[in-house]
């Protein structure tokens, strides 16, 4: 395995660990800021006019798998494969790797790789650009779980009467309007 390999490899673990425990926070966040702005939540969904939207075709073909991820996947399946495998559940473990071929998920394919010390084929320049792309991406979920409104009310150490005023900007709150559908009910 070559230096360069070992240090991206390494880099996706980290960053598929933190886009686990991120993940896990924003949704504990998430249930938190619903909890405590329920009602503000429900009057502004309720001062929404619901728009009719058109019914547009959407084309949900996904791309064909580049062939690294072909690879990496035919490596993967030759020692987890579940009729091969040695190991306790083999179902659960190639269904993570059907999974993240089917998803297109360089990362996670490495990942499960890395983790079977599944030796991967000798890559390209041009493949470990994608596997630099693919870890910028992991990097970006990790960055727009955390510059969710749920997150900051989570994390803010400002006063929370002039967040609450922040956060009702944010969702197009009109305090009157509410005051008096809050008194309302």
């Amino acid at each position: 395995m070559s230096k360069r390999f070992k240090k991206i490899s390494l880099k996706i673990e980290y960053l598929n660990l933190e886009l686990e425990e991120v993940e896990e926070l924003a949704a504990t966040y998430l249930d938190k800021f619903n909890k405590e702005f329920y009602d503000e939540i429900a009057f502004v969904k309720s001062a929404q006019k619901l728009q009719k939207i058109n019914p547009t075709k959407v084309d949900d073909s996904t791309p064909p798998p580049s062939p690294l991820i072909q690879k990496i996947y035919r490596n993967l399946a030759k020692i987890l494969h579940p009729d091969v495998s040695q190991l306790a559940n083999p179902e659960e473990e190639y269904k993570r790797v059907t999974e993240c071929y089917d998803n297109l998920d360089l990362v996670g394919l490495l990942t499960i790789s890395n983790k079977h010390q599944v030796e991967v084929p000798k890559l390209s320049d041009s493949e470990y650009l994608k596997i630099e792309d693919a870890v910028r991406e992991t990097e970006v979920k990790i960055k727009s779980n955390q510059t969710t409104l749920a997150w900051m009310w989570c994390n803010s150490g400002e006063d929370r009467g002039m967040l609450k005023q922040k956060v009702y900007k944010m969702i197009g709150l009109n305090e009157q309007e509410y005051e008096k559908w809050k008194n309302g009910l």
